[in-house]
């Protein structure tokens, strides 16, 4: 059994869409009623619809992805950094072992990057 789709509000779909679709690379496969799904290269789907109230989620809570090596995590981080993404915690570089970073989606998500040696969650 695979879960295949996250399902999550937005204030502004165009923003959300482009925030996952630039950073992510999830591309937009369908319309779901006013809204969109997207799919990643894995084949996991992304459901955003607009809505009047994002939820308050538990501190703890996050969306997570893994990126192929820590270069790719760092180079990530430039790029959302230059862009003005907001983080939730900077990048922390642990040299072999791991990079990682929590940034916040354009509606509050926090989401983990990171790339952790010898741990396959591909």
């Amino acid at each position: 059994m695979d879960l295949n789709h996250l399902h999550i509000g937005t204030y502004d779909l165009a923003r959300s869409q482009r925030f996952y679709e630039d950073y992510f690379g999830f591309r937009k496969r369908r319309d779901h009623g006013p809204g969109v799904f997207l799919e990643n290269d894995d084949g996991f789907m992304l459901a955003i619809d607009p809505v009047d109230d994002v939820p308050v989620l538990p501190g703890w809570f996050h969306l997570g992805f893994t990126l192929d090596d820590a270069d790719t995590v760092k180079s990530l981080y430039a790029r959302m950094e230059a862009d003005g993404v907001e983080f939730a915690k900077k990048l922390m570089d642990f040299g072999d072992d791991a990079a990682v970073f929590y940034c916040l989606g354009p509606d509050g998500y926090k989401i983990e990057v990171g790339w952790y040696a010898g741990e396959d969650f591909g």
